[in-house]
């Protein structure tokens, strides 16, 4: 088990985010440890990115490498709610030298707090990449990386987003409702909040305890996993400290989109998608609905990558319109 503690002054800094690179991270780690949890669609999609790339440096680091452990160093913190890829993928391709050793030491022979982690011989191409050093691994990580995104995922984000993003709505309504400590044990199994602290279950019992002191946690939804996986945590003579990062499973689909409606039909959507069964511009809904074109342009961000509405340009102008998606049921 895998203790944060973090009282209550840490869980108050506690925050939601969404990740882009988390997302290809879940992806890598689920097609390298756990196939069998992935749709087959995304396992295909997974195999054909790295196949086609010849990205096999990634399949080997980001898929678990010998003992099932992806370094922490591939999901930088999240600085925003929903920062950009690309910045993401810079973080990754700058990391920190110590870190790395560090944890690329704990990929291929197990880490001093776990001695029950398998010994397995690391790949030739995997040891090759860290002769050249850690800067050249890193950096070689962070490209191939970009391109499995780009080939995998990117063409699915929008979706994928909406979704997370209407998972973080759901739980920013239960903390309203109950509280932020009941709202954290609902996210997954395996994770409980308990006498100041969280409680990570891992996924086979056993001897090894691990606990960390942090000041902060976050909580990033995802689409690839079943169960709460724990990132970014280290003892305290790790080099580099970092902010725990816990991903959880999202709201499946089929259970999210009453919440995903509920969330995006308030009063202002609402208003919008009634306005927009003829396209319209941002100014013309601004002056139907007595709102700041700002604040319109907002809410049609939101309707538009929730696919519930599309945007076309003529001449100087930009129209929206709502989607059948978006039709009342």
């Amino acid at each position: 088990m895998i203790r944060i503690e973090l009282g209550s002054q840490g869980l108050g800094r506690a925050r939601f985010a969404i990740s882009a690179l988390d997302a290809t991270n879940d992806l890598l780690f689920a097609r390298g440890c756990a196939p069998q949890s992935l749709d087959a669609g995304w396992g295909a999609r997974a195999d054909e990115a790295l196949s086609a790339r010849r990205l096999g440096l990634l399949a080997i680091v980001g898929g678990g490498g010998p003992i099932g452990y992806a370094p922490d160093f591939l999901r930088p913190e999240p600085l925003s709610f929903d920062a950009s890829p690309d910045i993401a993928f810079h973080r990754v391709a700058t990391a920190s030298p110590e870190r790395i050793r560090y944890e690329m030491s704990g990929a291929i022979g197990g880490h001093s707090w776990d001695q029950s982690s398998a010994r397995k011989k690391p790949p030739r191409l995997l040891l090759a990449a860290l002769d050249r050093g850690e800067g050249h691994f890193a950096q070689r990580l962070a490209d191939e990386l970009e391109q499995f995104w780009r080939a995998a995922l990117a063409p699915q984000w929008p979706g994928i987003r909406a979704r997370l993003e209407a998972d973080v709505s759901a739980r920013a309504t239960a903390i309203a409702r109950g509280g932020l400590v009941n709202t954290i044990n609902q996210l997954a199994a395996n994770l409980e909040w308990c006498d100041g602290g969280l409680d990570f279950r891992l996924p086979t019992p056993g001897p090894h305890r691990m606990t960390i002191h942090a000041d902060a946690v976050i909580f990033v939804p995802s689409a690839f996993v079943n169960r709460a996986v724990f990132c970014a945590g280290a003892p305290a003579d790790a080099p580099d400290p970092r902010t725990p990062l816990i991903v959880y499973p999202a709201i499946p689909p089929e259970a999210a989109r009453p919440r995903q409606v509920n969330q995006l039909i308030g009063t202002t959507r609402a208003q919008l998608l009634a306005e927009l069964v003829q396209p319209r511009t941002t100014g013309e809904l601004a002056q139907r609905l007595h709102l700041s074109p700002a604040t319109v342009s907002y809410h049609l961000q939101i309707l538009h990558r929730a696919r519930l509405i599309q945007r076309t340009r003529s001449s100087r102008h930009v129209f929206y319109q709502r989607l059948p998606a978006a039709d009342p049921v």
